[in-house]
C-alpha cells in the first residue's frame, strides 16, 4: 500500500484563533491577571473581581478607569489591537503592562464576553456583547451594535461560560482551586499597588473575600491579606546598582516567623512573574536561618531599565528574560541576607511557631489516660513530673508581678468569692414575655470613647442579687439568660443553626476547655491555662468571638437587655462609621448622607424583628436605644456601635430566614469580642489600669477574662475543628518533655 502524503493547508481563522486563545487563556486566573492589568493600566484606584465557580461559570471585574471609548468597541475584542504601542520598537520602552492586544480577543473565543464602558467624556455607557472576537447580538434577530446605558466611569467585562468550547479542560478543572488561584492573583496584585482598593468575592456572597483600602501600607495590606502574625515579623530591604542599571525593594519575614510553603511574590516592572533562579537565591538566604520543612515570605519588586528586558518570551507573560540576571539576583540575594541576619541576632520564640502543634487526638488520649491512671492507682506514689494545678487560685501568673494593681485584683477575687454575685446596672420590671428585661443605664454610644461603659452612682443602692445557674453542656448549651422563664423556639431555620452547632462539636477541644486551669493573662490578646502537664495558649478575641456567636444563636429571642440611658441617633452614628477607614466607602458608593439614611431606614423597617428576637431596641424616630446582654456583667465597647449597625445594614442577609439569623449573629458577636487594647505608655497605662479597677463599677479587662470570659468557654461554649485550626488554642509546653529536656542538662 503506498504511502499518502499529508497536504499542507492554511488552518481557519477560526482555529487559530481558538488555538492561541488556548494558549493566553489557561486558567480562569490568567484571564483574571490579563484583566486586572488592563484596569491598572487605565489608572484604576478600584479594582471589583466577582467570580462564580472560580470563574469558570462567570467572572466579572469592574475598575474606575479611564474606560473605552465608543468607537473602539468595535474592534477592541479583535487579536492584536491594543492602545498600548505601534511600532515593534516601542516593546523597548514599554513600561504598561499589556502590549499585545490579544487579552480580550482570546477570552472572547472561549467565553461569551459583555463589555460595559464609559468615558468621562461620555454622556452615558455603553454596553456590547461579543463571540469570537466580533461583536454578537444579545438576542437573536437583534442588532449587536453597542448599546446605551447606564453606568459609572470606568469598565465592567463580564465572560461567561468559560471554555464552554473546550469541553476536555473545562472537565479537568474544579470550581474550588480555580478561586484559590484567582485569589492569588488579586492578592499578589493588591499587596503590589496599595493605591488601588481592590476586592475579590464570591457571585452570590454578601461579604468579600479578599477586600483591601487605597490608603494602605504595603505592611498593612499583607497583615490584612496573609494575618496579623506575618505582618508583625515583615522587615524591609533595598538594593540598587548604576551598572546594571536596576532598583529593587521588598519585605521579607525575619527568623521569627516560619510558613508551611514559600510564600514568594516577585514583580519586575510591576509584572507579576516568576523567576526559579531568585526563588533559589532566597531558599539559600534562609537555609542556615529556619529549620527543616520551615519557610519565609519574601515581597520583592525588581525595576529594570525597560531596554535591557525582554517581556515578550511567555503567552501568559508570567516570564520574563533580562540582561545581567545572574548579577542582579546576586546582588539582591546579598543585601537580603545582610538585612535578615542583622535582625535575627536574638529570636523570639512567642509565636511558637517551631514548637508541638495543638494535637487533638493527644489532648484527648492523654486526658481520658490520665482519669484513668488516677483511678486505677489512687494511692501509688506521685512523682514530680505528673504534678498538675488542683485549685486555681494557688499561684497565678499575676503574682509574679508586683505592683498595686495586682494588689486590687487581689482584693476584688476575694470579694468575688466570698460574696455573692451582683449585676452591676439597676434591675427594672420586666418588659417582655418571657425573658426578664433588665434595664442598665448606659451613657450615650455616640459620645462614648474606648473605655467600657458603667453606670451612674445614683443607680448603685437599686443593684438587685442575680443567680446564675452553672452548668456543662452535653448536647447542647443551655442559656443563662432567665433559665426559668424561656420563650421556646420553633422557628426551623434557628433550630437548624443550634443542630450545627451541636454536630460540629469537637470532643477534645470540649474536654480540654472543662479540664483548664487559668493560669494569667499574657497580654491584652493571649490568656495562659494549664490541662494536666500541658501549657495552652488562648486566643481571646477568637474564642470569645466563637462563644458569643453561639450565646446569640442558642439563647433567641431570650436575651435581656440592656438599655442607653438616652436614645442615640443612628444616622448619626453610621456617619460616623463611613468616615471610618475601615468601612472601605468611596464615592462609587453614593453619597455617605445617603447611605446612612438608607442604612437607618432599613433598621427601622426591621425594628420589631430586631427586638423580638435578639432585643436590639430601635425606636420609631430611627433612635437604638438598647442591645442585648449576652453574659451578666460584661458589655461591648461602645465605640464600636456605629459599624456595628453600618454592617447590621449593609452585612446581614435580609433575602432567606436562616441567613439573616446566622448574619445578625455574626454581627453581634463581633461586637462583642474581646479585642486586643492598643498598647499606651508605660506610665499612661499603668495608671489607667488602676483608675479601671479602683472604681468597683468597672471591671478591670483581666478581671473580665478571668472570672467572666473563661467561666463561659468553661461551662457554655461548645468549640469545634474550626477553633483549632485556626490557631485560638496552641500549645505552649509539656511538663513531660520539660523534664526531659533537664535530664540532658
Amino acid at each position: 500500500m503506498a504511502l499518502e502524503i499529508g497536504k499542507i493547508c492554511k488552518l481557519d481563522e477560526v482555529v487559530i484563533n481558538r488555538i492561541a486563545a488556548g494558549e493566553v487563556v489557561q486558567r480562569p486566573c490568567n484571564a483574571i491577571k490579563e484583566l486586572v492589568e488592563n484596569s491598572i493600566d487605565a489608572g484604576s484606584d478600584s479594582i471589583t473581581v466577582s467570580v462564580d465557580d472560580g470563574g469558570l461559570k462567570m467572572l466579572q471585574i469592574t475598575d474606575t478607569g479611564h474606560g473605552i471609548r465608543k468607537e473602539d468597541l468595535v474592534i477592541v475584542c479583535e487579536r492584536f489591537t491594543t492602545s498600548k504601542l505601534k511600532t515593534f520598537s516601542d516593546l523597548r520602552s514599554i513600561n504598561t503592562h499589556g502590549f499585545r492586544g490579544e487579552a480580550l480577543a482570546s477570552i472572547s473565543h472561549v467565553s461569551f464576553v459583555t463589555i460595559q464602558t464609559k468615558t468621562v467624556y461620555d454622556k452615558c455607557a455603553w454596553a456590547a456583547h461579543y463571540k469570537d472576537g466580533k461583536l454578537h447580538p444579545k438576542k437573536p434577530g437583534t442588532s449587536a451594535d453597542p448599546k446605551p446605558c447606564a453606568g459609572n466611569t470606568g469598565t465592567t467585562i463580564t465572560a461567561e461560560d468559560l471554555f464552554y468550547n473546550m469541553g476536555t479542560r473545562k472537565r479537568a478543572m474544579n470550581g474550588r482551586d480555580e478561586f484559590n488561584k484567582v485569589a492569588h492573583v488579586i492578592t499578589c496584585y493588591a499587596v503590589h499597588n496599595t493605591g488601588i482598593a481592590f476586592s475579590l468575592k464570591k457571585s452570590g456572597d454578601n461579604m468579600p473575600k479578599i477586600r483591601t483600602t487605597s490608603k494602605a501600607s504595603k505592611i498593612d495590606t499583607i497583615s490584612n491579606l496573609y494575618g496579623p502574625a506575618l505582618g508583625k515579623e515583615l522587615i524591609e530591604f533595598s538594593c540598587d546598582d548604576k551598572n546594571f542599571a536596576f532598583k529593587s525593594s521588598g519585605l521579607l519575614t525575619n527568623a521569627n516567623y516560619s510558613g508551611k510553603s514559600f510564600r514568594f511574590l516577585l514583580f519586575i516592572n510591576n509584572r507579576l512573574v516568576e523567576s526559579s533562579s531568585a526563588k533559589k537565591a532566597f531558599e539559600a538566604v534562609y537555609s542556615s536561618v529556619l529549620p527543616k520543612n520551615s519557610y519565609p515570605f519574601v515581597y520583592l519588586s525588581i525595576e529594570i531599565d525597560p531596554q535591557n528586558i525582554d517581556v515578550n518570551v511567555h503567552p501568559t507573560k508570567n516570564e520574563v528574560h533580562f540582561l545581567h540576571e545572574d548579577e542582579i539576583i546576586a546582588g539582591i540575594q546579598a543585601k537580603a541576607q545582610q538585612t535578615l541576619y542583622k535582625c535575627s541576632t536574638s529570636r523570639n520564640y512567642y509565636t511558637q511557631a517551631r514548637l508541638p502543634g495543638f494535637d487533638m487526638a493527644a489532648a484527648v488520649e492523654e486526658v481520658k489516660g490520665t482519669k484513668k491512671v488516677r483511678e486505677e492507682t489512687e494511692n501509688t506514689r506521685v512523682y514530680d513530673h505528673e504534678l498538675v494545678r488542683t485549685d486555681c487560685n494557688q499561684t497565678k501568673l499575676d503574682l509574679f508581678i508586683a505592683n498595686q494593681a495586682n494588689k486590687i485584683m487581689s482584693e476584688k477575687t476575694s470579694e468575688l468569692n466570698t460574696t455573692p454575685t451582683t449585676s452591676l446596672f439597676t434591675t427594672l420590671d420586666s418588659e417582655k414575655p418571657g425573658p426578664s428585661s433588665k434595664k442598665m443605664k448606659l451613657p450615650n454610644p455616640g459620645t462614648a470613647n474606648s473605655s467600657r461603659a458603667s453606670t451612674s452612682s445614683d443607680n448603685k443602692e437599686n443593684i438587685d442579687t442575680i443567680n446564675v445557674e452553672e452548668f456543662i453542656p452535653k448536647e447542647a448549651p443551655k442559656s443563662v439568660n432567665n433559665p426559668t422563664h424561656r420563650r421556646p423556639i420553633y422557628l426551623t431555620s434557628v433550630l437548624a443553626l443550634q443542630e450545627e452547632i451541636c454536630k460540629a462539636r469537637h470532643e477534645g477541644a470540649v474536654d480540654l476547655l472543662r479540664e483548664h486551669k487559668f493560669v494569667g493573662v499574657a497580654n491584652t490578646q493571649y490568656a495562659l491555662a494549664q490541662v494536666r502537664t500541658k501549657l495552652y495558649l488562648f486566643d481571646i478575641g477568637k474564642l470569645s468571638e466563637a462563644l458569643f456567636y453561639q450565646k446569640a444563636i442558642f439563647d433567641f429571642q431570650n436575651f435581656d437587655i440592656f438599655d442607653f440611658s438616652e436614645p442615640s441617633p443612628m444616622h448619626e452614628l453610621i456617619m460616623i462609621a463611613l468616615d471610618d477607614e475601615s468601612s472601605s466607602w468611596n464615592p462609587d458608593h453614593g453619597p455617605k448622607e445617603e447611605l446612612a439614611t438608607f442604612a437607618t431606614d432599613l433598621l427601622v423597617s426591621r425594628r420589631e424583628m430586631l427586638d423580638d428576637y435578639f432585643s436590639i431596641m430601635v425606636t420609631k424616630e430611627g433612635s437604638l436605644s438598647g442591645l442585648p446582654l449576652l453574659v451578666d456583667q460584661y458589655y461591648p465597647l461602645l465605640h464600636q456601635i456605629p459599624m456595628f449597625l453600618l454592617r447590621l445594614a449593609t452585612e446581614v442577609d435580609w433575602d432567606s430566614e436562616k441567613g439573616c439569623f446566622q448574619t445578625i449573629a455574626q454581627e453581634i458577636a463581633k461586637l462583642y469580642a474581646m479585642r486586643p487594647i492598643e498598647q499606651e505608655s508605660d506610665n499612661s497605662a499603668t495608671q489607667s489600669t488602676q483608675n479601671k479597677m479602683s472604681d468597683p463599677n468597672i471591671p478591670d479587662w483581666k478581671f473580665t477574662v478571668e472570672h467572666i470570659l473563661f467561666p463561659q468557654l468553661k461551662s457554655f461554649f461548645v468549640p469545634d475543628q474550626s477553633v483549632t485550626a485556626s490557631g485560638a488554642i496552641l500549645q505552649v509546653a509539656d511538663l513531660h518533655d520539660l523534664y526531659k529536656v533537664f535530664e540532658r542538662c
